[in-house]
């Protein structure tokens, strides 16, 4: 499965601004320097800038890298921390699975960084998206967002007007559909998604449908009205030839950027590929169903500290210095480029990347910046999301291979109900 943190490097790196949380030294009860495990599932280069600009602000620290590949990383984690495993200091999780987490005793209580971090950051639901029962479990020094791009000889060829960059013109997924349409055999692939199947990908359509989350309380429901409209509009695409099956999410954006594809929704990495490319695009605000609200997916990695640790003092100085500082936050995007979401970094990164483009990502940063704040919906943080989200995919990617969507989403909503019975 591609993920919205995987990303390919862009063309730009950013410089450190600013020092460290503190220069507080990292020790030991025994007052000896310090040496924490940080788990997550990423190559070990993309970390390394941030735990190396660390460890020079926080004296006697050193941070070890322990990286797991993304199938294995809730196992993983889950398998030491339920055996009492005090090995790991800090982990990556995804907010979704927080819930989970602190019902297992596994994330200490960082609260005592909330009003910093709420301080610091692009917007307060970046913060509060970790939380749970108004305790605050981990730190997101990253988000994600979602547009809608397009080839521009494409458009211009088939005499289609280009979709608008200002949130308050954006098209509708109608819209796109018969532009899409009017592309048909005059491009190989009208219409992409960047994710085909995923629930971080699609859950935008079925809230801005009306259908919400998936889920009504802790129930599953993709049975809603909402969600059998954004699930039937998904498998038409697929059923008239508009995008295609078969496509493996690792190519769906070197094919937009190759020039092979009409439209594409996806995320601020699509910059430096279309550029890379040498493609001419454009970024427009993503679609909002007629009649609907606007919705477009958000958030990335959390970083949260093991409430096993006995380093949990240290262990939380390098989650201050990677999230809640400029330079930290700057330098862990160094490789990843993915948005920050400390405010002074995330303005360095949107400038430089509405400048990446030239006039095709003209008022990107403005776009980027409302959509995070006022259309970012937050995948459900509930007990046993990952099952949720596991089956919720397989709803996904049944539908568009031909299932029938109402008879589908009762099996779904079913196998899902039984699994988190099972787990409650």
């Amino acid at each position: 499965m591609k993920l919205p943190w995987l990303l390919v490097p862009a063309v730009l790196a950013l410089a450190a601004c600013q020092s460290g949380p503190s220069a507080t030294p990292a020790q030991q009860q025994d007052g000896g320097p310090v040496t924490i495990t940080f788990a997550n599932a990423d190559p070990a280069a993309t970390w390394q800038p941030v735990i190396d600009h660390c460890r020079r602000e926080i004296p006697g620290l050193t941070v070890k890298q322990l990286n797991i590949p993304y199938p294995q990383l809730t196992s993983t984690i889950t398998q030491r921390l339920s055996q009492g495993n005090a090995d790991l200091d800090v982990f990556n999780v995804v907010p979704a699975w927080i819930q989970d987490y602190t019902n297992r005793g596994f994330l200490a209580d960082l609260s005592e960084l909330k009003s910093k971090a709420v301080a610091n950051a692009v917007s307060a639901d970046m913060v509060t998206a970790n939380e749970v029962g108004g305790k605050l479990f981990a730190i997101s020094p990253w988000t994600t967002s979602q547009f809608l791009y397009y080839n521009a000889d494409v458009l211009r060829n088939a005499g289609i007007t280009p979709p608008s960059a200002d949130p308050a013109e954006r098209w509708t997924w109608q819209q796109l559909r018969a532009a899409a349409a009017q592309l048909k055999g005059k491009v190989q692939y009208p219409l992409m998604f960047d994710q085909f199947d995923s629930y971080y990908q699609l859950q935008p359509l079925g809230v801005s449908a009306g259908g919400g989350n998936g889920l009504t309380g802790d129930k599953p429901d993709f049975t809603n009205a909402g969600w059998q409209s954004a699930l039937g509009f998904y498998q038409g695409l697929f059923k008239d030839g508009l995008s295609p099956r078969g496509i493996t999410n690792d190519k769906t954006n070197a094919i937009f950027s190759s020039g092979k594809a009409g439209f594409i929704v996806s995320g601020p990495w699509t910059v430096s590929n279309a550029v890379k490319g040498k493609l001419p695009f454009g970024v427009a605000a993503a679609p909002v169903f007629e009649g609907g609200k606007p919705a477009t997916s958000t958030d990335s990695w959390a970083m949260a500290v093991s409430q096993k640790s006995p380093r949990q003092a240290a262990a939380r100085k390098f989650v201050e210095c990677v999230t809640l500082t400029e330079a930290g936050a700057t330098a862990s995007i160094k490789v990843a480029q993915i948005t920050p979401t400390q405010k002074a970094a995330y303005q360095t990164f949107a400038k430089q990347l509405e400048g990446a483009g030239g006039t095709a990502t003209s008022g990107l940063a403005g776009l980027m910046e409302s959509e995070l704040r006022t259309t970012a919906v937050h995948r459900p943080s509930v007990t046993g999301y990952t099952v949720f989200e596991a089956e919720a995919e397989k709803l996904f990617a049944d539908v568009r291979n031909g299932a029938e969507p109402a008879a589908r989403a009762k099996q779904a909503d079913a196998t899902i109900a039984e699994q988190l019975k099972r787990l409650g």
